[in-house]
């Protein structure tokens, strides 16, 4: 391992965009990382990872697997529905991308677009858009988008021309350009599929079919299945996620720049120091140290992998993350017996070690050679390793609890005991039946629950909720149909899925049988039944289990899930902490992960932050290569 020396903190902030329509839409926003100050002598190590995902640029169904090649259906062109066109351009997801400079003249419009980097492997000229003007307010008189085309030569973008005739107007500066190309892979997204987040890289594409690189030899057929539903979405380099012409680390040469730390590939990992592979930015590209003639720029940096970055100057900087957070189950690579792999957290949110490896993928038996392995000896069970002030601190299982197959979890409203301290009644773990609901212009829709037992504060889910698309008329909201048109009975309405579905704090609980969804207004009269919950008691434990709060303002309280029949029953308060003014998270850990150098004591669980990543060591006698499924802390239910 790299010897880490100088103490290391790391705060991680998120700024993420969510929908309102009852469910998450696609998160988008920055994740902001505090790099402490270091020295050439002395340099700060944190190991991160983008914790977001590239622009999503295809999302369809599968047609045809053929061994390592998925085929997609034509789509009916956007300027003329009766044409199919392809999906995709030849070459352009498997790409090195092309990045060009736009010139302004004296009347802000555009003067000409100059190459910076003509990319590689091109096959087909690549599309160029360029971001709006941000003067004028009158459309195409003094507000114009400039428009442009590429032209390519062996594969290379040689220049990009600007439409002569829309040159643009009302630019205050130089917009970016924006080229197609570059890294891709594809993931799985089929709802309910077991597969669902599992991604694979992109080397070719034609029209309507996509290469991929298979490693580990899995039978593509049964991952996208014909029908089910896969995203194509733009993956990272160095270049494109810390910047390729200025970076907001410290540049310079191999001595003095700020490093980024990648992991060698398993098969040439020897054990060593050397396992890590630094690179630094040089004022102009990316450089691996020792390797100065090689651009390293279009290094990939995969969606399951983390990085060490090295801080070697001052002052401490806020490294900043632009993306999309994944909203969808993932997989992380595992690496052989006696290798390594710098593993991120895939997902927009702070996650425990027990979610990053979940008991599902835990065994005590050396015959599971693509599981995890745990055991009460440290050196013979798998290992996780987090650097913590300055050193890596390790962590194993010992098998507690290791059979759960559904994991309990429960929900809190801000605490109302004394100085907002957790109480029992803050707690919540129940479901219902739902046999109505208001349809209200604005306010909160009422629900109908017979004996629901929720209080104001709580967060609940709806699902399954659907109704009659009504409009937004006053005083009465009035049926439609799918063309907007008022009618009168709801066999000419449409049946749609209701805005209640998805995430709620409860309002007012006006009676035993009703509660509020605060600040949602209906879009639909409601019909049938739908779902609500708080919580679930999961299944698998066979040992009681450890219950923290996290967030909401406050510290210190901590709980035991009590285990019934293979089922978190009920939760005990164990410390009830001060200071909860708002909603924590609430986390149930089943146990079994222990610290090196704390005893014999089960460390239970440790918090790994969004944005952040664990170094994994294999132990297993036998281990091979593998991918474990993760599942989303957002998506839990």
């Amino acid at each position: 391992m790299l010897n880490f020396c100088r103490l290391l903190i790391i705060i991680v902030f998120a700024d993420f965009v969510f929908g309102d329509a009852g469910e998450l839409d696609f998160p988008r926003g920055i994740f902001r990382t505090n790099l402490p100050a270091g020295s050439v002598d002395a340099p700060s190590y944190n190991v991160l990872s983008p914790g977001v995902k590239g622009k999503v640029v295809f999302r369809g169904q599968v047609k045809l697997v053929n061994g390592n090649n998925v085929q997609f259906h034509r789509v009916p062109d956007l300027t003329d529905p009766t044409v199919l066109s392809w999906p995709f351009k030849d070459g352009i997801l498997a790409s090195q991308k092309a990045r060009a400079k736009a010139f302004l003249d004296s009347n802000k419009s555009l003067d000409r677009i100059e190459i910076l980097f003509g990319g590689a492997g091109y096959s087909s000229e690549p599309d160029v858009s360029l971001a709006s003007p941000t003067e004028g307010s009158e459309s195409w008189v003094d507000n114009e988008l400039a428009f442009a085309t590429a032209t390519i030569s062996s594969g290379i973008v040689t220049s990009v021309d600007l439409d002569s005739n829309y040159s643009g107007k009302g630019y205050a500066k130089a917009p970016e350009v924006m080229i197609e190309g570059g890294v891709h892979f594809i993931r799985c997204v089929e709802g309910g599929s077991p597969y669902s987040g599992k991604f694979f890289l992109i080397v070719s594409n034609t029209g309507d079919t996509l290469s991929l690189n298979n490693p580990l030899n899995y039978d593509l057929s049964s991952i996208f299945k014909i029908n089910s539903l896969v995203e194509v979405f733009e993956g990272w380099t160095l270049g494109s996620l810390f910047g390729y012409n200025d970076t907001q680390l410290m540049e310079g040469n191999s001595s003095t720049a700020d490093l980024v730390y990648l992991l060698k590939s398993q098969v040439d990992q020897n054990g060593t120091s050397s396992d890590y592979v630094p690179y630094y930015h040089n004022g102009s590209r990316w450089d691996r140290v020792g390797f100065y003639d090689i651009n390293a720029s279009e290094t990939i940096i995969y969606p399951d992998e983390s990085f060490i970055i090295a801080r070697r100057s001052s002052p401490g900087l806020e490294l900043k993350i632009t993306g999309i957070a994944n909203t969808q189950n993932s997989f992380v690579e595992i690496p052989a017996s006696g290798k390594r792999a710098l593993m991120n957290n895939p997902f927009a949110v702070d996650t425990m070690l027990s979610d990053l490896i979940p008991s599902p993928n835990l065994t005590d038996d050396l015959n599971h050679t693509k599981k995890w392995f745990v055991s009460s000896n440290q050196e013979k069970a798998d290992n996780i390793n987090i650097l913590n002030k300055g050193v890596w601190t390790t962590y194993w299982h010992d098998g507690t609890n290791k059979g759960v197959t559904k994991p309990a979890f429960l929900t809190a409203r801000r605490g109302t005991g004394v100085a907002a301290s957790i109480t029992q009644a803050d707690l919540s773990m129940s479901s219902g039946v739902i046999t109505a609901m208001t349809n209200p212009h604005t306010g909160s829709i009422v629900v109908t629950s017979p004996n629901h037992s929720l209080k104001r504060g709580f967060t609940v889910k709806i699902s399954n909720a659907y109704g009659y698309k009504t409009n937004s008329a006053l005083p009465v909201k009035s049926l439609i149909d799918e063309n907007g048109n008022e009618v009168s009975s709801i066999n000419d309405s449409i049946l749609i899925y209701s805005s209640a579905n998805g995430f709620h704090e409860v309002g007012n609980v006006p009676s035993p049988n009703t509660f509020e969804l605060l600040n949602k207004s209906g879009n639909c009269m409601f019909t049938g039944e739908a779902n609500w919950t708080t919580g679930d008691g999961g299944s698998g434990y066979t040992e009681n289990a450890f219950v923290s709060f996290i967030g909401g303002g406050g510290q210190g309280a901590y709980g035991i899930a009590n285990v019934v029949s293979g089922r978190v029953q009920s939760i005990t308060i164990t410390q009830s902490g001060y200071g909860y003014t708002s909603a924590p998270k609430v986390f149930v850990h089943s146990g079994g992960w222990r610290r090196l150098g704390a005893g014999n004591s089960p460390f239970n669980d440790e918090l790994v932050p969004a944005g952040s990543g664990v170094l994994l060591t294999r132990n297993h006698e036998y281990g091979e290569p593998s991918l474990l499924r993760v599942e989303n802390p957002i998506l839990r239910n």
